[in-house]
C-alpha cells in the first residue's frame, strides 16, 4: 500500500509491479523474523474505488446544488422586484390621473376668484 500511496498515480505501480517488491525489500519487513523474503509474486492487482475522487465529485455536486439554489433565489428576488416596480408604476399613474382630474377644478376656481383672466 505504501508503494501505491506514494506513487504519483496507481497506473505507475500497475505498469511496474516490481516497485511493490522493491519497497517491501527496502523496508526490511522480514527483519526480526525467522524468515527471509526472497521474492514477492504479485498474482493480481485490483483497483478499487477511488474514494478521494468520489469525495471530490460529491463535494462538487453539493457546491453545484448550492450555486443553483443561490441562482434561483436571485431569480425569485428579481421577479419580486419587477412586480414591485410594476406596482409603483401603476400607483404613479393613478396619482397622475388624480392630478389631471383636479386641473379643471383648479382652473374653474381660479376663474371664479379672479386669479386667472381669460384672454
Amino acid at each position: 500500500m505504501t508503494t501505491i500511496g506514494s506513487a504519483t498515480n496507481h497506473k505507475k505501480v500497475l505498469g511496474n509491479p516490481n516497485l511493490i517488491s522493491q519497497t517491501v525489500l527496502a523496508k526490511g519487513l522480514d527483519a526480526g523474523t525467522a524468515f527471509e523474503i526472497l521474492s514477492i509474486d504479485i498474482a493480481d492487482v485490483d483497483v478499487g474505488r477511488n474514494i478521494g475522487a468520489q469525495l471530490q465529485i460529491d463535494q462538487a455536486e453539493a457546491d453545484k446544488q448550492i450555486a443553483q439554489a443561490h441562482a434561483e433565489q436571485r431569480r425569485a428576488d428579481a421577479v419580486a422586484r419587477e412586480e414591485e416596480m410594476r406596482s409603483q408604476v401603476e400607483e404613479s399613474r393613478a396619482k397622475v390621473v388624480e392630478a389631471e382630474a383636479r386641473v379643471p377644478r383648479g382652473l374653474a376656481t381660479a376663474l371664479r376668484t379672479g386669479r386667472l383672466r381669460s384672454a
